[in-house]
């Protein structure tokens, strides 16, 4: 069972990925938001240029490694904007719209599964902020807005830092819901949640119908049980006449 609900986190996860990735390429279009969107166009478009030249096999793997990581810079630099644009629709849309639908972002209502509370207590919004900000790049895009306030060349070294950061965190993430007893995820634990599958026999009830099942039970219990309590009665006493 919880092999079946990792795979289908995973490929909510996935369906999420794009509907993210759909939505913060729609900010590039909008040029009002961004006071440096010709040079992000242009370096965009040497960007595009040399990974053509890689696919017609005119630079080699190293050439368009070096290439591109020198780029990376002019990118980031004339494109913060989107960075932070895209820093915020993270929590928009696995923080806010995952707390207004109670656990369920487009992926996970698809695949039938939702996020609640490890010990069933209701969630709050920052449960749902700590995910977002684990488990979707925020950190990576974090470190890149930190990194491109110095010269290029520390630059690299603290965006290189932060890719090899963030991709072994994702790894790690995605062998913990594979693999961990109750596959949750680093970002579940810090966040106090799981993920349920909604299809199987057995949903998680919540606080309140558990406690009031736990009152009810009580309640009979206590009426079987009832015993009536009798006061003992005082004996009577009877004066004796004095014999003459």
């Amino acid at each position: 069972m919880t092999s079946n609900v990792a795979l289908k986190r995973i490929v909510a996860y996935i369906i999420d990925y794009l509907v993210i990735t759909l939505i913060s390429s729609a900010l590039v279009y909008l040029t009002f938001i961004n006071p440096r969107y010709d040079e992000y166009v242009s370096a965009s478009n040497t960007y595009n240029d040399i990974l053509q030249d890689y696919y017609n096999g005119d630079i080699d793997a190293n050439e368009f490694s070096n290439q591109t990581e020198e780029l990376s810079y002019e990118l980031n630099v004339n494109g913060y904007v989107y960075t932070i644009g895209s820093i915020i629709i993270v929590f928009l849309y696995f923080g806010v719209f995952a707390y207004f639908t109670k656990g369920q972002t487009l992926g996970k209502r698809i695949m039938n599964i939702k996020i609640v509370g490890n010990k069933c207590q209701e969630l709050k919004l920052h449960n749902y902020f700590i995910r977002a900000f684990i488990l979707n790049g925020v950190i990576l895009n974090i470190l890149t807005l930190v990194a491109i306030c110095f010269k290029e060349s520390t630059y690299l070294t603290i965006y290189t830092i932060a890719s090899n950061f963030d991709m072994a965190l994702m790894i790690i993430l995605f062998l913990m819901i594979l693999f961990y007893k109750d596959g949750r995820g680093l970002h579940d634990i810090l966040a106090g949640t799981k993920v349920i599958d909604l299809k199987a026999p057995v949903v998680e009830k919540s606080v309140e119908e558990s406690s009031k099942e736990v009152k009810s039970k009580t309640e009979e219990k206590l009426e079987e049980e009832k015993v009536e309590v009798i006061k003992p009665k005082k004996p009577k006493t009877t004066k004796k006449k004095d014999e003459k």
